[in-house]
């Protein structure tokens, strides 16, 4: 049993404490890196040089080379040299008090009582002597505090497994405690790494309990307690990357959680709910204050949010209020984004709350719809959210990033493009849903494209009017599909295949010629190109496969059309 406990110590210390110390230890390497790439990039001396100099040398300017930023493993390296005989120490002392606490229980010096007494004081001293440490020595202070708190979880941990000693929730109480004490050290010397290990320890602790029966919402509360109190502290120490290090804790023990679906479910969203109000309050105070290069922990949380959020509404509320409950979130993170914007004209949050809307806005739509009425939703938001953001902000290149959204639709496309109500026309008609699905994407492509196409066309350079075009383009293949589809539903096959190459001659030439008397290059080349390809269509495949009647007829019908346009728009030569 002795033995169990001495590899359990170190096997938990060694899962525990490395990566902490590591994680705090980088941090606060990159802090300094930071400093000093500061002082090289404005010229001047850091503020304590790292030789003395003579006055001649100082007298020179000073030529700084340009290096890249240190990789991860160069300040792992770095890490790992500063204060080395500390971290050796301490890990021989973790060793050695591993077997003396082996030893004893052989022998017998101590009995079970004692045994965890032992842990628990040695565990306290840990932490004074990191509390004293830390006034003069930073770094040595901190690797003594998170020293002390682990040794605290680990002895708890023992006494609940082993010897049954405690209480699940006494037990949690205790490990918080020296937890918490490892953050009050951390936002008294405004160390973030500190602040850091403190939230992984209090996060660890549950896990240490041995409790019988999970008590779920007792878990989730305590979790609200410990997220609470780590954006407490990174609003103190203005450290925000520790709001997006509790949303990944939160995430992680929402996994399993959402796996199981316990009957809990819908308490336990309440507490998500207030686990995302907190994160949505802390992003957006933080965001109206930071500037741009402090904003991406925050970005990322707000970011993490929603997706958390959209996860447990999808998971755990009720199917006839998923829908209005996305949308009530939905709105929340708009109105913050507007609200941003509209007070420090930083349109990086914008974009991160405006795209976590639009994923809460897909969200609540597939809980309402289904089938091809989803795809119809699609397309509709989807063109009204990149019309708004042109109407709101101005901005073509952010109007034509949105519209990336609509290949969300174009892939739910392909079930109308391929379904078999086409092959049923005679019977059914062609007034069905794929019908509608459609319609509805080419003209809102077709639609939006070219209204955006005539705005690139006004801009100076006109350089977005090349994939607004792409964008009316696309809307119109959509239509072409849709009449080639109706008439092979409606029509015999050769009347059907001349009628849509007789109308796609006509829009190839009507676009092609009006490009070209009007100078407009896009026009001109998007006719060329639809002919273009009716010709191909010809030679290529109806010349082979249509009967010689319907060979005869299309052929003198196209090439009456091409022909036509030596009539059309020509000036009387007088000379």
């Amino acid at each position: 049993m002795e033995s169990i406990f001495l590899i359990l110590l170190l096997v938990v210390l060694g899962l525990i404490v490395s990566p902490i110390i590591l994680l705090f230890s980088v941090s606060n390497l990159r802090r300094r890196v930071d400093a000093l790439e500061e002082c090289i990039h404005e010229g001047r001396l850091p503020a304590r040089p790292l030789r003395e100099e003579s006055v001649q040398e100082r007298q020179q300017p000073v030529l700084y080379p340009q290096h890249s930023a240190p990789t991860a493993l160069d300040r792992f390296v770095l890490w790992a040299k500063e204060d080395w005989l500390l971290k050796l120490g301490a890990l021989l002392l973790i060793i050695a008090f591993g077997w003396l606490t082996t030893y004893a229980f052989m022998n017998n010096w101590i009995g079970p009582m004692g045994r965890i007494a032992f842990g628990i004081v040695a565990g306290v001293l840990f932490l004074l002597l990191g509390f004293w440490r830390i006034q003069k020595f930073i770094h040595q202070g901190g690797v003594f505090l998170v020293l002390g708190s682990t040794v605290i979880l680990v002895t708890i941990f023992a006494a609940r497994s082993v010897y049954g000693f405690f209480t699940p929730l006494s037990a949690l109480a205790l490990m918080f405690l020296s937890t918490a004490f490892v953050g009050f050290a951390s936002v008294r010397y405004n160390n973030r790494a500190l602040a850091l290990g403190s939230l992984i320890l209090a996060s660890v602790a549950p896990l240490l309990t041995h409790s019988p029966e999970p008590n779920l919402v007792g878990l989730f509360t305590y979790l609200l307690i410990v997220t609470l109190g780590a954006i407490w502290i990174a609003v103190i120490i203005r450290r925000h990357e520790l709001t997006a290090a509790a949303l990944i804790i939160i995430a992680l023990y929402s996994i399993p959680t959402l796996a199981s679906k316990p009957v809990e479910l819908p308490t336990l969203l309440l507490l998500a709910y207030a686990f995302a109000a907190a994160f949505f309050v802390t992003n957006t105070a933080g965001l109206l204050k930071l500037e741009k290069k402090e904003m991406l922990p925050d970005l990322l949380t707000a970011a993490g949010t929603g997706l958390f959020l959209l996860a447990w509404i999808m998971m755990a509320a009720p199917d006839e209020w998923k829908s209005l409950i996305i949308v009530g979130w939905m709105l929340l993170f708009v109105i913050g984004a507007f609200s941003i914007f509209t007070i420090t004209h930083k349109r990086e949050p914008l974009y991160v709350y405006v795209g976590v809307g639009i994923v809460l806005l897909a969200g609540a739509t597939a809980a309402k719809f289904e089938g091809a009425a989803l795809t119809i939703a699609y397309t509709l938001e989807t063109g009204v959210i990149a019309a708004l953001a042109y109407g709101l902000l101005k901005d073509l290149k952010i109007a034509l990033r949105t519209s990336l959204l609509f290949v969300g639709p174009i892939a739910l496309s392909v079930d109308s493009l391929t379904s078999p109500q086409w092959s049923m026309g005679w019977s059914i008609g062609i007034w069905h849903d794929d019908f509608f699905v459609l319609l509805t994407l080419g003209v809102v492509l077709l639609g939006l494209g070219a209204f955006l196409w005539s705005q690139a066309r006004m801009a100076k350079p006109a350089d977005l009017e090349l994939p607004s075009g792409l964008l009316a383009a696309l809307g119109s293949l959509y239509l072409y599909a849709l009449l080639w589809l109706s008439l092979q539903a409606t029509l015999q096959d050769a009347t059907a295949v001349m009628s849509a190459l007789a109308v796609y001659t006509i829009i190839g030439l009507i676009t092609h010629l009006a490009g070209k008397a009007k100078g407009q290059q896009g026009l001109k080349v998007y006719g060329g190109v639809v002919l273009g390809c009716v010709v191909a269509r010809l030679l290529l495949i109806d010349v082979w496969s249509m009967e010689l009647s319907g060979r005869i007829v299309t052929f003198f019908l196209v090439g009456a059309l091409l022909i036509s346009t030596a009539f059309i728009g020509r000036k009387k030569r007088t000379s």
